[in-house]
């Protein structure tokens, strides 16, 4: 279907942001439960880390801070906290992420996790970028997350290029 390909550039040349974002999908959509869990918490964990990277001040030693073993700022948990506490992400973004940094570590430490277990059935239900029935309707903890995850991700795609243009700089402090 060459139309696909063609539109696909077309959205490209008017959104550059979404050239790594396409391919996510498109990993995403071929994974198990547990891989899409994986794939899209290490996705919002990069974008939270460009994001922070976008704004810490350009000559800094922020490399130090957000890579590498021991990085202060090194860990999703660290990244989520960062970027609201700088006012990068809002409210419901952070405890998205929260949310989905917990989903993602049932599934890292227990080999049994599965969207049929309470827990991350709980967890689930509470994602604000979920996309959900209302009513009566049952929402499918796999697709409340899987939405929720796109979702945020795509709300972050762009984040950097916004951030950037409020990039912190090098001051000189009176004595």
């Amino acid at each position: 279907m060459p139309w696909i390909k063609s539109d696909k550039e077309e959205v490209l040349k008017e959104y550059p942001n979404l050239k790594e974002f396409l391919p996510f999908l498109d990993i995403q959509n071929t994974e198990s439960p547990r891989g899409t869990v994986l794939v899209g918490c290490s996705y919002l964990d990069q974008q939270l880390k460009s994001t922070i990277g976008a704004f810490l001040i350009k000559s800094s030693d922020k490399d130090a801070l957000l890579n590498g073993f021991n990085a202060p700022i090194g860990t999703f948990s660290a990244r989520i906290k960062m970027a609201f506490c700088l006012g990068l992400i809002t409210d419901e973004e952070r405890s998205d992420a929260n949310t989905m940094r917990k989903i993602r570590n049932e599934f890292a430490h227990d080999h049994k996790a599965s969207f049929e277990d309470q827990s991350i059935i709980d967890l689930c239900n509470n994602l604000h970028h979920s996309a959900k029935r209302g009513g009566d309707g049952v929402d499918d903890p796999y697709g409340l997350f899987s939405t929720a995850s796109t979702c945020l991700i795509l709300n972050l795609v762009n984040r950097p290029h916004y951030v950037e243009r409020g990039r912190l700089k090098k001051r000189e402090w009176q004595r």
